[in-house]
């Protein structure tokens, strides 16, 4: 089984006031009331009832194929443990028509293949933009199709949420996808374990966060991923930001010159290590009740089955 830095939160340490802000649990954290919406873009529609056609399953592979590679199981992933400095970019909230074009000319002329977690509400509006990712040979997951915080929706509402942003990926690139990244990382215990039970999807977190959100400024998108990236890293990063595309040139340039390889989601879990993963207890469910953010505290909340820390990664009222 693939090593990966499993989603799994403990008790938080001490503040220390050199660390950046983040909320103390990373994956129950506390769901902030008031949420702005997506910047730059329309606000996002709920996807209409009788938008999709069933789209039957994908064939299975002609014999002698080379098998797609992915998890044996569905698990949460943060960052993979893996011999050799490979990484996987990552892009949330897309498709952009002004920004994720521009992306994809930068990746192409690298010849670098990232995994793009796409808006289902976004992909609708551009779907020309999504069949372009898929026949760039990116892979693509499920973010959702509006962005809500998933925790606080009806179980049945989680599932539509899921269920036509996949669909309509499906029907655009012929893929169901296989990988969840849940809207602010926001996730439960049962609920996680309800989306891998019924849709065999795995949650895929990160472990490289730029803010690039909040800071929209190319410096600071370049030097935060520079600064936290790691062989086996998941990279967070949002390709509907002017900025954050203005920052990938340099970055892409100095990762390579690093000597990084660049893989997509499912190539870097299938490079992962076989271990034994251990088993650390869910910290209890966040209260309802807002809490603020100052002053800022350690993010080291959740530790991996192989007991790597998280890196800084979180932002109360930003985009994931």
């Amino acid at each position: 089984m693939p090593a990966a830095q499993a989603h799994v939160p403990v008790a938080a340490p001490a503040p220390t006031s050199s660390a950046p802000a983040i909320l103390p649990d990373f994956s129950t954290r506390t769901i902030f009331s008031a949420i702005p919406a997506l910047p730059s873009l329309p606000a996002l529609p709920a996807a209409p009832a009788a938008l999709f056609q069933p789209v039957p399953d994908a064939p299975a592979a002609a014999p002698g194929a080379a098998p797609v590679p992915g998890p044996r199981q569905p698990m949460a992933y943060t960052s993979v443990e893996v011999d050799g400095p490979y990484i996987a970019l990552t892009f949330d909230d897309g498709p952009n028509p002004e920004t994720t074009p521009k992306l994809l000319k930068m990746l192409e002329a690298r010849n670098i293949k990232a995994t793009f977690f796409v808006l289902g509400a976004r992909a609708a509006a551009a779907p020309d933009i999504v069949k372009s990712i898929a026949a760039a040979g990116h892979e693509i997951g499920n973010h959702s199709w509006s962005h809500p915080q998933l925790p606080k929706l009806a179980v049945a509402a989680v599932d539509k949420q899921i269920e036509d942003t996949s669909a309509l990926v499906q029907s655009l690139t012929g893929t169901k996808p296989i990988y969840l990244r849940p809207p602010y990382g926001a996730i439960t215990q049962s609920l996680q374990q309800h989306i891998e039970e019924k849709y065999g999807m795995s949650l895929i977190f990160w472990s490289v966060d730029p803010l690039d959100w909040k800071y929209r400024d190319a410096q600071v998108v370049h030097d935060q991923i520079m600064k936290q990236v790691r062989p086996g890293a998941i990279v967070l990063a949002h390709d509907i930001h002017a900025t954050t595309v203005a920052a990938m040139p340099r970055v892409l340039d100095e990762l390579i010159a690093k000597g990084y390889k660049f893989l997509t989601v499912s190539e870097l879990i299938a490079k992962g290590k076989p271990v034994s993963p251990k088993v650390a207890a869910l910290a209890p469910a966040p209260k309802k009740k807002v809490r603020p953010i100052h002053p800022p505290v350690t993010p080291a909340s959740a530790t991996a089955v192989v007991g790597r820390p998280l890196p800084p990664a979180a932002a109360p009222a930003g985009q994931f």
